[in-house]
């Protein structure tokens, strides 16, 4: 369903939520279980979220602050984002919140001992219990988490840590460091049938006249091919094609190319003349076959597939005006040959859709100059 109301917002604001945080269900059920129990028996519960760059840690934590724990429970939400900030920054961030929230004077300081006390103060004395959110942390900024998260338990709060990478989880396995936190929520990678839903329900609140379920398709083919199908990665690519969806202009496969270009760099920097030349060796077939592909990409800009029937009907004409043998079985050695070499890839949808990452343009000129210099040795 589109939704009326649409705004770039969900591409452009850092600390964007959406209304509804797909394929978290099971991650969101047990962060919400473990704190109803702490509230209903009045203890401090600290956990720690974890996942690779990009998965969504930080949407995930701030949905359940700022969905779930207002609903569900009487309390303080505080969100701290230590990306890239001192000690001194994250503790007055803290002081200052907490201040605001309890309606209490602030004196102005700028010694971390003398800000750590002030916060400590009012968090302790707070009239409602309070729910803290301290992201991104590292080795930089440990020792904060682990001061709050202590403190938690000392008052009755709760803390959640968002770690800023999933290698860095093993920084946390000392034993000072166990202690700060009651259970670890690992956010998972998302399957590409599910990152195709969160990028168009993105789309879909983002977009002024939305976007074709093939190009979504295709970005989400690119994103879970080369790099990990992380919903971030995603977003970077939605962000770069608003300002043409906004001026009215139509979304193509060159334009999705374009905005996908930085995970997809290395493949499209290699010279894709030599590739052609190395594997199609006295190999007429593979050139035709890829003739035929990029040619058929090259006619249609919107079409970002082809599927295997369309490439083999294509194949078949072209073998018949060049009066040559046109077999199934050897069009899909052609192709294994070529999705080897990684000059082809199947969609993750159905391996009956091909697509190409470079610009159909340059390897049609690669495979129509070798096949002409092919027949011409012949």
């Amino acid at each position: 369903m589109v939704r009326q109301h649409k705004t770039p917002r969900g591409l452009f604001d850092p600390y964007y939520i959406p209304e509804k945080l797909l394929y978290r269900e099971r991650e969101l059920e047990s962060i919400d279980s473990f704190h109803r129990d702490s509230f209903e028996e009045n203890y401090g519960v600290n956990c720690l979220v974890h996942g690779i760059t990009g998965v969504g840690m930080t949407v995930f934590s701030r949905y359940f602050l700022t969905k779930i724990v207002p609903q569900a429970f009487d309390a303080y939400t505080v969100y701290v984002d230590a990306r890239h900030k001192e000690d001194l920054e994250i503790v007055s961030e803290l002081n200052d919140k907490i201040h605001t929230l309890t309606n209490s004077p602030i004196t102005v300081a700028f010694d971390l001992d003398v800000l750590w006390m002030q916060f400590k103060r009012i968090a302790t004395s707070s009239q409602k219990r309070t729910v803290f959110v301290l992201d991104n942390i590292d080795e930089t900024n440990e020792e904060i988490y682990l001061k709050l998260a202590r403190l938690s338990k000392e008052i009755g709060a709760s803390t959640i840590g968002v770690l800023n990478s999933h290698d860095y989880r093993m920084l946390t396995k000392a034993p000072a460091t166990q202690m700060a936190y009651d259970f670890e929520i690992p956010l998972d990678t998302y399957t590409q049938s599910q990152l195709y839903e969160i990028v168009r329900m993105r789309v879909e609140d983002t977009f002024p006249t939305g976007l074709t379920d093939e190009i979504v398709r295709y970005i989400t083919d690119l994103v879970c091919e080369f790099d990990a199908s992380r919903p971030k990665t995603s977003i970077e690519a939605l962000k770069a094609l608003w300002p043409l969806a906004s001026q009215g202009k139509e979304i193509d496969s060159d334009a999705v190319r374009a905005a996908t270009e930085k995970i997809t760099s290395f493949a499209q920097d290699q010279d894709y003349f030599e590739v052609v030349e190395a594997i199609s060796l006295d190999d007429f077939m593979t050139l035709l076959v890829l003739e035929a592909m990029t040619e058929h990409l090259m006619r249609y800009k919107t079409e970002t597939y082809i599927d295997r029937q369309t490439l083999n009907e294509i194949v078949q004409i072209k073998c018949e005006e060049l009066g040559v043998k046109y077999l199934e079985e050897d069009v899909e050695k052609s192709l294994q040959t070529l999705i080897f070499q990684s000059i082809v890839f199947e969609s993750g949808y159905s391996k009956s859709l091909l697509y190409v990452i470079a610009p159909p343009e340059i390897l049609y000129d690669a495979a129509v100059g070798m096949r002409r210099e092919l027949t011409r040795r012949k």
